[in-house]
Parts: structure tokens; C-alpha cells; sequence
């Protein structure tokens, strides 16, 4: 009994120690959760996202039901009973987790439950976390739920949420996930109760360790699947289309423009952009061609001007309808005429000035369309997109080649 202080705080501290590799664990840095922290992510996102998340959660009584069939003492198999009930609602089941997101699946995101189909990503991550809960060393086992489940639950749906409420979702809508955020600090406490009481074991630590770790490279999978499939479920109608042979003039309006003239038609604002102390001004109009893919654009410079130095996810084809000037592309100067054609490949960075004494028009055939379909993340770099400058009194022009190359 001397030595059981001693033995206690050794415990202690290794427990201490495993939390604090739990929140340092490559989980949190996922691109998954990095883009739902952003505010990267759509409502097509999160609709994906959780009708595969789905089913994880929907069986997460199993787990819990698994490690308590395993469990030989009867008060922690009563306190796992205890857990049990408040996900089953207690005496309300309506009340039940597993009922509550679905509401959150059909309510707040739309989703209809009979046409979900589970991705591989979720039916590996789903078929590995019960398998595990019922073979593994009841040690690991209890802290694969304790520490690796439980336990960061509330870090976990904290930034989940915050990517939901981006998409404008509030607290009637998030319920499931702030009940969790609530109520699951108690369930990880009871189940790290568990994991303790094992600590007479042989090769305690080794295993408590093997089941924490065991819980979120899993799930870390799981996500780093499940950005992917995201990926894919933003491309899937254009590469359906391509595949399927599918036409877009099929598809689109019969009064669909598919002639335009620079100098008759005045296409849809896009954006325009005027800073005096860095010699811009410009205007960009997109070409309302019904594509899938390709976006075209007609730029505007007039005389002695220049638009931003900027680069973004899509390439684009630059056609001079009139006037001359510049194309700056990385470090790299070329002159240009009308009739003249360059090219910028994606995240290039580049700028057009106008050194002509007559506006300068561009077509410039982008595939925006693709690219921001594809890309997931902050579109355009926004060091490079300036506001309108705000300056009373105007510094001099700054020419595009005495601009800083850049980095």
C-alpha cells in the first residue's frame, strides 16, 4: 500500500500525457477539417459529408453495447448502461441521437435518407471502429472509446459547427452536435473510469496507448476519405456528362447565346476594380455562353492603366481584340498587339497593362467553370486582389514594370 501514491500518479501522468498527444495528433490539421474551419466547404459539402458520416452515427451504440458485453465488471457495465440510455433518449425516443441527426440530415440539410449511399471510405471506417470495439484487449478498447472517441468530441463538433454556421445553419438546426459538445465530456469521463481500472494490467500503458492512437488514425482516414470523395462529388456531373456523352446544347435554353460581340454586346459585370496609387483600373465582363467548363471573359483597360497583379486556380487564354500593351506571366514581360494571343497557366501570377493611347480588349477564355468546381479553398489569392483605393490625394502612377517582382 506504500507504493499505491506513487503508482497513482505515475498513471496520472502517463493519462496526462496520452491527452496531450490526443490534441496534437494529425487529425486536426486534416484537410477536411482545415476546410470546414475555413468556411471552404458548401452546403453540397456538408450534404455529402454527413450522409457518410451518417453512418458512423447511427451505429454508434454498438460500440458502446460491444465493449459493454465484454466488460466482467457489472458497475462500469452499469455505468455504460447509463450512456447508453441518454443516446437512446431515455424516455423519449424520439429523442434518441441517432433520431436527432437524422432530422439534421433531412431538415437542415435536405437530405433524403433512402437515396444515401455509403462510400467506401464510410463503410471501412464503420467496419473497422466495431471490429475493433469487439475483438481488441479490453484496455485498448476502453480507451479507443475514452480518449480516441469520446473524448474529443467536443473539439471535434466545435469545428464542424463553425463550418455549418457558415453555410447559415443556427442552434435549432445543430442540435445533435451541441448535445454531444455537452454530454460527452460525462461519457469520456466514464469510460476513461473504465480504462483505469485496467492499470494493474500488464503492458496497461502500451495499450491504452495502441487504443487511443488506434481511434483517430481512423478517423483521420475516415475524413482524409471523405475530403476526397468531396472532391469527386464536385466533378461528378461534368465527368457524367463527358462520359455519358451528354450534350449541353440538349440542356440549355433554346434562346441560349452562343454568338457574342465585343463590340455589341455589353455581357454580365463581373468585377471591376480602380486604385489610383497603383495605376489600375479595369473592368472584367463574363461572356453568358452556357458552358460547363470553359468561362469567357471580355477585360477592359483603358488607356495607361493595368488590372491587379493577381493568380488564381483556372487557366487562361488571352485573345487582344484591340489595343497593345503587356502581359506580365511570373517575371517574364511580352509585348502584345491585337491579333496577338498568351496564355497564363493556373496560379501563375500575372498582370495586363495598357501602354497604348486607345482601351485595351481582351478575351480571355478561362475554365473557371472546372477549376472552381474542383478547388476547395480560398479561390483567388486574396494578397493579391486589392480594394478600391480610398486615397483623397493620389501617389503617382506606378508603371507595371517598376511594380515589385514577385516572390
Amino acid at each position: 500500500m506504500q507504493h499505491l501514491p506513487t503508482a497513482i500518479s505515475e498513471d496520472a501522468r502517463f493519462l496526462d500525457a496520452l491527452r496531450e498527444e490526443v490534441d496534437q495528433h494529425p487529425l486536426w490539421s486534416c484537410q477536411l477539417l482545415r476546410a470546414c474551419e475555413l468556411g471552404h466547404l458548401s452546403r453540397e459539402d456538408f450534404r455529402y459529408l454527413f450522409s457518410q458520416y451518417w453512418h458512423y452515427s447511427h451505429n454508434f451504440t454498438r460500440y458502446l453495447a460491444a465493449l459493454m458485453a465484454r466488460c466482467e465488471n457489472d458497475f462500469f457495465r452499469a455505468a455504460l448502461s447509463e450512456n447508453l440510455w441518454e443516446e437512446g433518449g431515455m424516455q423519449q425516443p424520439s429523442d434518441r441521437h441517432s433520431q436527432i441527426f437524422r432530422a439534421f440530415l433531412t431538415d437542415a440539410l435536405g437530405i433524403a435518407l433512402g437515396d444515401i449511399r455509403h462510400d467506401s471510405a464510410a463503410l471501412h471506417f464503420v467496419g473497422r471502429y466495431l471490429d475493433y470495439c469487439l475483438t481488441a484487449p479490453l484496455p485498448s478498447t476502453a480507451a479507443f472509446l475514452a480518449f480516441g472517441t469520446e473524448g474529443i468530441v467536443p473539439r471535434l463538433y466545435a469545428t464542424l459547427t463553425t463550418g455549418l454556421r457558415q453555410i447559415g445553419l443556427g442552434d435549432e438546426d445543430l442540435r445533435f452536435f451541441l448535445i454531444h459538445m455537452a454530454c460527452d465530456d460525462k461519457h469520456a469521463a466514464t469510460l476513461a473510469d473504465l480504462t483505469a481500472s485496467y492499470s494493474a494490467e500488464p503492458g496497461w500503458q502500451r495499450l491504452v496507448h495502441e487504443g487511443t492512437r488506434a481511434a483517430l488514425d481512423l478517423r483521420l482516414k475516415f475524413f482524409d476519405g471523405l475530403y476526397e470523395g468531396i472532391r469527386q462529388q464536385r466533378m461528378r456531373a461534368t465527368l457524367s456528362h463527358i462520359q455519358d456523352r451528354v450534350s449541353l446544347a440538349d440542356a440549355a435554353p433554346a434562346a441560349a447565346q452562343v454568338v457574342f460581340s465585343t463590340t455589341r454586346d455589353a455581357g454580365v459585370a463581373l468585377y471591376n476594380n480602380r486604385v489610383e496609387r497603383l495605376n489600375i483600373e479595369f473592368a472584367v465582363t463574363r461572356v453568358p455562353f452556357p458552358g460547363e467548363a470553359l468561362d469567357p471573359r471580355i477585360v477592359r483597360i483603358p488607356p495607361g492603366r493595368c488590372n491587379e497583379r493577381h493568380k488564381h486556380a483556372h487557366e487562361s487564354f488571352f485573345y487582344i481584340v484591340s489595343g497593345h500593351g503587356r502581359v506580365r506571366v511570373g517575371d517574364a514581360f511580352f509585348e502584345v498587339h491585337a491579333g496577338d494571343m498568351a496564355f497564363v497557366p493556373r496560379w501563375a501570377l500575372h498582370q495586363t497593362e495598357n501602354t497604348g493611347a486607345d482601351e485595351m480588349i481582351i478575351v480571355a477564355v478561362t475554365d473557371y467553370n472546372l477549376a472552381s468546381a474542383a478547388y476547395i479553398g480560398e479561390y483567388y489569392d486574396s494578397a493579391h486582389r486589392m480594394k478600391a483605393d480610398e486615397d483623397i490625394a493620389p501617389k503617382a502612377p506606378v508603371l507595371l514594370s517598376s511594380l515589385p517582382s514577385p516572390k
